[in-house]
């Protein structure tokens, strides 16, 4: 799923025509309000799916990267769609299965594999197989929560503080 935001250049040049700046000073504080503002785009992502999911920040701070290049003034936020493993959220067997943080998988078992502690389940045996006692790895599903996240709170975030930022860059640019 790519989501491309496109900045109101009407805007822009009406902020950058109150501070009489120049257009090397115009491009230094874009780039500059596009940085800080994937950061903090990365920081409310990160926030608002820990929310959702139950799943802590720091378990989710390895799927989200920024990277900036590719273009004149971009930046890109990357997120990791694919489940969490919940051996990577300190999981626990109870009487019932394995607690993992707020997710709960009932007839789960903790077990050392490869040099690996992962948290496993049973699953059907599928006709023909070879395996007698299929048993999978579990994940946390963390893609649905991203997508809303992204739809709900990152979009509303980029059309409210960009232009912020850039003002502050502005004032700050102009200043010197």
């Amino acid at each position: 799923m790519s989501t491309a935001l496109k900045i109101d250049g009407d805007k822009l040049e009406q902020i950058a025509a109150n501070f009489a700046a120049t257009e090397k000073q115009i491009n230094v504080a874009c780039k500059r309000a596009i940085s800080k503002l994937a950061r903090h785009l990365k920081t409310v992502a990160l926030r608002e799916t820990s929310k959702v999911t139950g799943i802590k920040q720091a378990v989710l701070k390895k799927r989200l990267f920024v990277s900036f290049g590719g273009g004149r003034n971009t930046a890109r936020l990357w997120f990791g769609l694919y489940g969490v493993p919940l051996r990577e959220m300190n999981p626990n067997q109870n009487r019932t299965g394995v607690q993992a943080g707020k997710i709960e998988r009932k007839h789960g078992f903790i077990q050392q594999r490869g040099g690996k502690t992962e948290v496993y389940r049973r699953v059907k045996l599928e006709r023909g197989s070879e395996n007698r006692l299929p048993i999978a790895i579990q994940t946390a599903k963390i893609d649905q929560a991203i997508k809303h996240v992204i739809e709900a709170d990152i979009l509303k975030a980029f059309e409210r503080k960009f232009y912020i930022f850039f003002e502050r860059e502005m004032k700050w640019e102009s200043s010197k």
